[in-house]
């Protein structure tokens, strides 16, 4: 299991990625971006995460209090036994098959696109763990890019109508986060861990391969 100094050196690596949310923020003039507290749409259809981002996720899920964190597990033990059937690895340990197609994972992925994340908090529309989400939480919103290039769009209500130029002058270089994803892999390492595996959020609340449940 992770220690506090494993998880603190997490938080910090993934701030990185928060910085570079902010940095494509400070682009923007008013009116491009509608991403503000309670709204959620981003919290709703599952996404793959690595392993040491599923600790940190648990490790976010076991300091929720008692009725918060219970309302996490039933949510996420809804959508774990509701999808074990299309879950392209295995859904007791949580760990997706690393060797599974990409039509597998595109089935599954369709399938809990409607899930809402279990860490979403209603009807205020916060993140319960907001200081230990992954970084695709931490960079949503804005387009992805590398090599100077976009390779996923924002979010369909920031940048309304944005060209393609605007989109890219606002976007978030995945480069700029290598920092992140170096300690991430080497946190992996020294837990024995296989730095490509992974899983999903609900997955990393259950599954047996990340220890006992949280609480």
């Amino acid at each position: 299991m992770t220690d506090a100094k494993q998880i603190d050196r997490l938080k910090k690596a993934f701030r990185v990625a928060s910085a570079a949310w902010d940095r494509s923020a400070e682009r923007t003039v008013p009116g491009e971006v509608a991403c503000r507290a309670g709204c959620f749409g981003c919290c709703v259809g599952l996404f793959d995460i690595s392993i040491p981002e599923a600790m940190l996720v648990r490790e976010g899920v076991a300091r929720l209090s008692g009725p918060d964190r219970d309302d996490v597990l039933r949510r996420a033990r809804r959508i774990v036994e509701g999808t074990a059937d299309a879950f392209p690895g295995d859904a007791a340990s949580g760990l997706l098959d690393p060797e599974r197609s990409e039509e597998a994972d595109d089935d599954y992925f369709a399938v809990v696109a409607d899930r809402a994340c279990p860490m979403l908090e209603l009807p205020s529309g916060r993140c319960r763990i907001y200081e230990e989400r992954p970084i695709t939480c931490r960079t949503y919103g804005f387009a992805w890019a590398t090599d100077g290039a976009v390779f996923h769009p924002p979010c369909g209500l920031n940048l309304p109508g944005a060209s393609a130029e605007r989109q890219l002058e606002t976007s978030i270089d995945l480069g700029s986060l290598d920092q992140a994803e170096d300690v991430a892999e080497a946190l992996a390492l020294e837990l024995g861990l296989e730095p490509d595996r992974e899983t999903t959020i609900p997955h990393a609340v259950l599954g047996t391969a990340f220890g006992s449940r949280p609480g």
